[in-house]
C-alpha cells in the first residue's frame, strides 16, 4: 500500500511535507490530510485495490465535468508499488452526518433537495449498455499515472450481465450479509427475489430499465456542509451501473429516512430535486426492499447505525427490520 508521503513526493516533488494526519473514512482505503510547508493542504487516499481507486478517481473527475455536484478536484492519482493513490484538494466544511438532523427545517429541505438533484444529474449524464461494475476505459487509465480530467464517455461496464441475473446476484449478496435477527423478513424478500426478480429492473412502461450510474454511498455521511449548503460530496468508490429505481430507493433511504422521525417534508424535497432534472422512477417494492437490505449491513458485515447521535446495534437492527417490513 502506498504511503501518503510517497504519493505526494511523486505528485509534488517540489513541496516539503509538514505533517500527515490520518482521517477515518471508509473501510477499503486509508485517508490522510497532508499539510505542506508552503501551499494548500491535500487529501491523500491510498489502498491496495488499484482497480477500485482507479474507478473512484475516474468517476469523481467525470462527475466534476458533467454535473454541478461539488466534488473535490482530483489533483493526481496512479499506481505506485503494490497499491494506488488518489490526491484531491481539501474542502473545508462540517460533517453533514453530524449536522443534518439539527439544521433548521428550511436548510434541511434544501440539502435533501440538493441530494435529489445530484442523483438526477448523475442519472441524466451517465447511462450504460449493461448492469455491473463501472470502470474507466482508455490507454491513459491503464498507465501508472492517471489523468485528472475525463468525461462520462470514459466510463463503461466491461462485463455484460443479464439484468435479472445481476439483480438476483446483487439482492442475494445483500440478504446473505444480514445477521440472523433479519431471518424472517429476509426469507420473504428472498422468495420474492427468486420468483420475480425482473420486477426490480423494470421501469414504469414494463421494460427493463436503462442502466444508470449508481453512486451507492451518496449520503450525508460522505458530504461536508457550510453556510451556503453542501460544500462537497466525497467518496465515489466502487461505482455501479444499475436500475434508476434501485439507486433512488437506496439514496432516499440514506438521506431522508436515516435521520428523522417524520421525513415526509424532506422526502418531498428529495424527489422534487430529482424531478427538477428528470422524471422520478417508479420504485417496485422489491427494489426498495433490496436497497434497504443492502444498506443495513456494511462491507465488513457490521450493522449500520442510523440517526445522529447514532443508534446502538439492537436499535439499529430494529430500525432496518421495520423499514424492510414496510417495503413488503
Amino acid at each position: 500500500m502506498t504511503d501518503p508521503r510517497a504519493a505526494v513526493r511523486r505528485a509534488f516533488p517540489e513541496r516539503d511535507v509538514a505533517s500527515v494526519s490520518p482521517v477515518r473514512r471508509g473501510n477499503r482505503k486509508t485517508t490522510a490530510v497532508v499539510e505542506f510547508a508552503v501551499g494548500p493542504p491535500v487529501v491523500v487516499q491510498t489502498g491496495g485495490d488499484v482497480d477500485s481507486l482507479r474507478s473512484e478517481a475516474a468517476v469523481t473527475t467525470a462527475i466534476d465535468d458533467a454535473t454541478s455536484i461539488p466534488v473535490p478536484t482530483v489533483l493526481a492519482g496512479g499506481v505506485a508499488g503494490d497499491g494506488a493513490y488518489v490526491i484531491t484538494e481539501r474542502v473545508d466544511g462540517e460533517d453533514l452526518h453530524e449536522r443534518f438532523a439539527s439544521l433548521d427545517p428550511g436548510r434541511r429541505r434544501g440539502v435533501a433537495r440538493a441530494f435529489g438533484r445530484y442523483l438526477g444529474e448523475i442519472h441524466a449524464a451517465a447511462t450504460f449498455g449493461s448492469f455491473g461494475d463501472v470502470e474507466p476505459t482508455g490507454e491513459e487509465w491503464a498507465a501508472d499515472e492517471w489523468p485528472t480530467e475525463t468525461g462520462v464517455s470514459a466510463l463503461a461496464v466491461h462485463e455484460h450481465t443479464e439484468p435479472v441475473v445481476w439483480i438476483r446476484d446483487y439482492g442475494r449478496a445483500a440478504l446473505d450479509r444480514l445477521p440472523s435477527a433479519f431471518d424472517a423478513v429476509a426469507a420473504r424478500i428472498r422468495r420474492r427475489l427468486d420468483e420475480a426478480a425482473v420486477d426490480a429492473v423494470r421501469n414504469a412502461a414494463g421494460r427493463v430499465s436503462d442502466p444508470v450510474l449508481f453512486p451507492w454511498d451518496l449520503r450525508p455521511g460522505n458530504a461536508l456542509v457550510d453556510e451556503s449548503g453542501v460544500a462537497a460530496v466525497l467518496d465515489w468508490e466502487s461505482p455501479l451501473a444499475a436500475p434508476a429505481a434501485l439507486a433512488v430507493a437506496k439514496i432516499e433511504y440514506l438521506v431522508v429516512d436515516w435521520y428523522l422521525d417524520d421525513p415526509s417534508a424532506e422526502r418531498a424535497a428529495f424527489r422534487a430535486g430529482y424531478e427538477s432534472v428528470r422524471r422520478y422512477p417508479e420504485v417496485a417494492p422489491l427494489a426498495r426492499a433490496l436497497a434497504v437490505a443492502d444498506t443495513a449491513v456494511d462491507s465488513t458485515g457490521a450493522v449500520t447505525n442510523p440517526r445522529y447521535p447514532e443508534l446502538g446495534r439492537e436499535a439499529a437492527i430494529g430500525f432496518h427490520r421495520d423499514a424492510l417490513a414496510r417495503t413488503l
